[in-house]
């Protein structure tokens, strides 16, 4: 059977710069725990990179070999036909681009996506046994306890190109926040980066956020795109350029909101479409 051609937007997704953006914008979403038992842990106020390489990233262990994965609700995007369907789906403000910079043009194309909840139970029998040998006796509490992590809604609109990569995205879905069933995000952070399976250099990274769970890390493959760090209405945010400069993007949090800006333009460009955003 023959493949199905695909286009310039579902192409663009291998960009290594749209996968880096896509692994943060994929973690987006807000949602408090209905449980009284459930303890906030985490909400984003703030965005920062952590440089990888691509075989990090595929060397990283499945979570399923430390507890149990719950996933539920959808996570596919899905094109609508306007911005006021966008805003009735999501239930967000559609970021409205002032003017198009040059060499965009066209008709755009809106995505939503719905809400995605994902819940992880630790255990210790299944990290030991992932592990092939005996774990240091976990922190009181985390064995059994539960990260409940739940993404979207979001939204995006495309102006496509004949590159292969969209010449512009403006995407904003709601920032995320994670509750527990009793163990403080430190702890859990640190007793899982200790694991046998990490990669060093990974937990290193990772290990320097703060315990207050504000800041969310973002996935950088480094040997592929270089980050930089500006200002977009008084908020800090991430610049990220492609070393091959045929992608660019500026993300930041705002409002409870994370904001994303791409396309293949340079970082100027894309920063002043930022900072004009209605």
């Amino acid at each position: 059977m023959r493949r199905p051609q695909e286009g310039p937007f579902r192409r663009s997704w291998r960009h290594p710069l749209v996968a880096a953006l896509a692994v943060g914008l994929v973690l987006t979403g807000a949602a408090t725990a209905a449980a009284n038992d459930w303890l906030p842990i985490f909400q984003t106020k703030q965005l920062a990179p952590i440089g990888l390489r691509a075989d990090d990233l595929v060397s990283l262990p499945d979570l399923r070999g430390y507890g149990e994965v719950e996933v539920t609700g959808n996570s596919t995007l899905r094109r609508v036909g306007d911005v006021a369907t966008a805003a009735a789906k999501t239930g967000l403000d559609v970021p409205e681009v002032a003017s198009l910079p040059r060499g965009v043009s066209g008709k755009s194309e809106y995505q939503v996506v719905g809400k995605l909840t994902a819940t992880f139970t630790f255990s210790t029998a299944r990290a030991t046994e992932e592990a092939g040998q005996t774990l240091p006796p976990p922190p009181p509490g985390l064995d059994g306890s539960r990260v409940r992590l739940v993404a979207g809604p979001g939204v995006t609109q495309v102006w496509s190109s004949d590159a292969g990569v969209p010449a512009l995205i403006v995407g904003r879905a709601v920032a995320p926040s994670a509750s527990s069933t009793g163990v403080p995000f430190a702890t859990a952070r640190d007793y899982l980066l200790s694991l046998p399976g990490v990669p060093e250099k990974v937990a290193a990274q990772l290990r320097t956020f703060t315990g207050d769970g504000s800041t969310l890390p973002l996935p950088v493959p480094a040997d592929q795109v270089t980050t930089s760090s500006a200002q977009v209405n008084g908020s800090p945010a991430v610049v990220l350029t492609a070393r091959d400069k045929t992608m660019a993007a500026v993300v930041w949090v705002q409002d409870g909101l994370v904001t994303a800006v791409a396309g293949s333009l340079d970082s100027d460009e894309l920063l002043q479409v930022a900072r004009e955003l209605r």
